[in-house]
């Protein structure tokens, strides 16, 4: 397998003056400038990165035979979209927005009308990607919402080195979570940027997610800008670059010495500046040569209509593995998910008489009621959404948690939540006839036991690896013996008995 370089990707428009009513000249790229800031920045990105690919690496090896599988479960990735404007044109229209939506859904799941474009040497390799992208339905904090934020900004354009336009602060937008939702923001990018995208591993997480122009999203009619890039196909390159592929060229222009890391796409030299409809062979490639209709070259909008199958399974690796969490999103869904946690001076594991505060973390849609069941527990129920509870006995406990919006409900049993100990470091029972148990209390940790005869030799000696402790002593003869304990209060000796 061919090494894919894991970097954040920035898609460049060379323009001619008068921009505000079109994007001209060639697709070109600045990786290397944004990717360099943000390990200067932040150094260990570069570890992180290779994290990321080995995880897809090993993935792919064990699914191998992805795209042969008959039946391959659809994943849908919630999406928000983030306007800026400071000129009306920029804040483009919802119609604009639901026209992106569509062409990303239909471009990943190959329902693009022009695939019937794909030549038909290519056309074998093109793949149905089962990825799909729903427009967010649920806020961060569970709230209905549109899927679309609009934000009027003082900055009259936004740089992609400092990335201002993800930052509250400097005149953006701060990102949704973005283990639940894929933010795509919208606004005027420095230097006629179309758009850019954070790699998998390769950014902050407040920093995830895609960047476009706003006069490259959509397709037209929706999208009103005369341009080779009015088809919305600068989002489908970017959320490919999201997640994980790089150029199909490669990184290094006018070179046969790098690729995509992808078996399936040819290796060629550079990318393509526009769509001629003509085979061109670079890098040893014929009889096909290049595959420019591919998204992930520089093709205008026109010309782009396939993923291959291998891309789509490296897609599909990285949202099993680096962006799994997504997997798990409600944002598009009106349900709710029960699922609870602890305040932040809290512990799940105490001495016996102390209390815990328990706090509510459910996700999806806003809970509105709440009903908690603590065993072991003072009060035993509560209706309240962060209850403190007392726990008077030693001992393992379920907690449960059942959360309602008045229309959907549902319930999160943790078992053995709270483990509340013995007040004091306890040896039971004394005496004894077979075995010996040291318990300890949650404030104190015993790390070593001795067993100890009446004439000072050691006659049995554990390690403790768990808060409760069992020494078998029915092979000892019945009498008085010395336990020296060692524990993170210090060492003390305790008189048991053996009898018979």
């Amino acid at each position: 397998m061919r090494t894919i370089a894991l970097t954040a990707v920035l898609c460049l428009g060379i323009v001619f003056p008068g921009f505000a009513q079109q994007l001209t000249g060639d697709r070109s790229c600045a990786t290397n400038t944004y990717a360099e800031a943000l390990k200067a920045q932040h150094p260990s990105l570069e570890q992180k990165q290779q994290q990321v690919q080995q995880a897809v690496q090993e993935t792919l090896q064990q699914k191998r035979q992805w795209q042969n599988l008959r039946t391959v479960t659809t994943i849908t990735i919630p999406v928000v979209f983030h306007v800026l404007y400071d000129k009306e044109e920029e804040n483009v229209s919802g119609e604009q927005i639901l026209s992106q939506l569509a062409v990303l859904n239909a471009d990943f799941r190959r329902r693009n009308a022009d695939a019937v474009n794909t030549p038909s040497y290519f056309a074998p390799y093109a793949a149905d990607t089962r990825i799909e992208f729903c427009l967010a339905t649920i806020d961060p904090n569970g709230d209905p919402t549109t899927g679309i934020t609009r934000t009027q900004t003082y900055r009259t354009e936004f740089n992609y080195i400092t990335d201002y336009i993800k930052k509250s602060a400097n005149g953006g937008t701060d990102a949704w979570d973005t283990n639940r939702y894929l933010n795509i923001w919208i606004g005027d990018i420095k230097d006629n940027v179309l758009g850019y995208a954070s790699m998998p591993g390769a950014t902050l997480p407040h920093l995830d997610g895609v960047v476009l122009h706003y006069a490259a999203v959509g397709a037209a009619p929706a999208n009103k800008f005369d341009s080779p890039y009015n088809l919305g196909r600068t989002a489908t390159h970017e959320v490919g670059h999201w997640l994980g592929l790089s150029h199909i060229w490669g990184e290094d222009d006018a070179s046969c010495s790098d690729s995509d890391g992808i078996d399936d796409t040819p290796n060629q030299e550079s990318y393509t500046t526009d769509c001629t409809g003509a085979i061109e062979v670079s890098c040893g490639n014929g009889p096909y040569g290049n595959m420019y209709q591919n998204y992930m070259d520089y093709s205008n909008d026109a010309c782009m209509n396939l993923f291959t199958h291998g891309q789509a399974a490296y897609m599909n690796a990285v949202i099993s593995t680096s962006r799994s969490q997504l997997l798990y999103s409600l944002a598009c869904t009106n349900s709710i998910r029960s699922d609870f946690g602890l305040a932040q001076e809290s512990d799940t594991l105490v001495v016996a008489g102390s209390s815990i505060q328990f706090a509510a973390t459910p996700e999806g849609v806003r809970a509105t009621e709440w009903l908690w069941e603590f065993k072991g527990g003072i009060p035993a129920t509560s209706t309240q959404q962060n209850p403190t509870v007392t726990y008077p006995q030693p001992g393992q406990y379920d907690v449960k948690l059942t959360v309602s919006n008045g229309t959907v409900t549902d319930s999160e049993v943790k078992e053995d939540f709270v483990h509340v100990t013995v007040s004091d470091l306890t040896v039971y029972p004394n005496p004894t006839s077979d075995y010996l148990y040291i318990e300890q209390p949650a404030r104190i940790l015993v790390r070593h036991v001795e067993l100890i005869n009446s004439v000072g030799k050691t006659i049995l000696t554990a390690e403790a690896r768990s808060r409760t402790l069992q020494l078998d002593v029915r092979h000892l003869p019945p009498g008085v013996y010395f336990m020296r304990l060692v524990s993170t209060n210090g060492t003390e000796i305790r008189r048991v008995s053996v009898v018979r």
